[in-house]
């Protein structure tokens, strides 16, 4: 039986004050791979571009595998396409800075959105050509310094960005050749309540079409609220057909990681025991 690579987002477990906590609160899920998004875990806790350094890589690794855990995925959050340009470029370099350091935590990429070109968030003009242009431009950008130190970028599509569609995935594949791009694959990220029902279409497509640049897979559970809107819940209690598309995912890319995104505190555990049926 194959057994899955599965990731618990850090910012899923809640009551986390210090590194320990979060080392002890995800060894109790039976995981022991976690996706870090500093400035989500650690609310109060300086990591920005400035404030990473060293120490900080060295003692939270130190402490995380005391516990048996490791960082599979670093997240840096940014809007890449911030519309105020002195932000956008302070955002990018700090991306470029956890490039720099993600080694050292053990991760083996940075992750982030493309974010919006409006700071209130959903726009229309996401779905521009200039849009698609921008974020062309910062994510070359930010491959060049993953390419510099070796890291791979992550970068995770969605409906309201200008990445917004499996075509223009392959777009920015086919604009960026490098081995130092990767796609996190979050299929509820890019259904809509008329549509939820093609989500394993989705995967089985998005595989088939660019299956090798597949680097992380978000596996997030969902209910269609009465007015029509994708409601994240914990995995086994909505919609998502997870048999099917962790299948599809083990099929093509055997021990990808598979991260069980907005499912919560001790239903994780569940989730990992439901999984664990599932061979690929």
């Amino acid at each position: 039986m194959m057994k899955l690579n599965l990731v618990a987002r850090g910012h899923d477990l809640s009551h986390v004050q210090t590194v320990d906590d979060l080392a002890k609160k995800v060894s109790q899920q039976k995981i022991s791979t976690l996706q870090l998004a500093l400035s989500r875990s650690f609310p109060t806790l300086p990591s920005d571009g400035q404030a990473i350094n060293a120490g900080m890589r060295q003692y939270m690794k130190n402490i995380l595998a005391k516990e048996g855990i490791s960082v599979g995925i670093l997240s840096c959050y940014i809007n890449m396409i911030h519309p105020d340009l002195f932000v956008r470029e302070t955002v990018l370099r700090q991306f470029e800075r956890y490039l720099q350091y993600a080694a050292s935590f053990g991760a083996t990429m940075v992750a982030t959105e493309t974010g919006s070109v409006s700071e209130a968030g959903y726009t229309e003009k996401n779905f521009s050509e200039e849009a698609f242009s921008q974020i062309v431009e910062a994510i070359r950008q930010l491959v060049r310094a993953g390419e510099k130190y070796r890291m791979m970028v992550g970068i995770e599509p969605g409906l309201n960005h200008p990445l917004y569609s499996l075509d223009r995935v392959a777009e920015l594949i086919e604009t960026i050749d490098s081995d130092y791009l990767g796609i996190i694959l979050d299929p509820t990220n890019l259904i809509i309540a008329e549509n939820h029902h093609q989500q394993v279409g989705l995967v089985e497509e998005a595989f088939e079409r660019f299956g090798e640049k597949i680097c992380g897979l978000h596996l997030k559970d969902y209910l269609v609220s009465d007015e029509g809107k994708i409601i994240p819940a914990d995995l086994g209690t909505g919609l998502i057909d997870y048999e099917a598309i962790v299948t599809i995912a083990q099929e093509h890319r055997p021990y990808l990681y598979i991260v069980l995104e907005e499912t919560k505190d001790d239903a994780l555990k569940h989730a990992v025991s439901i999984l664990s049926h599932v061979t690929g």
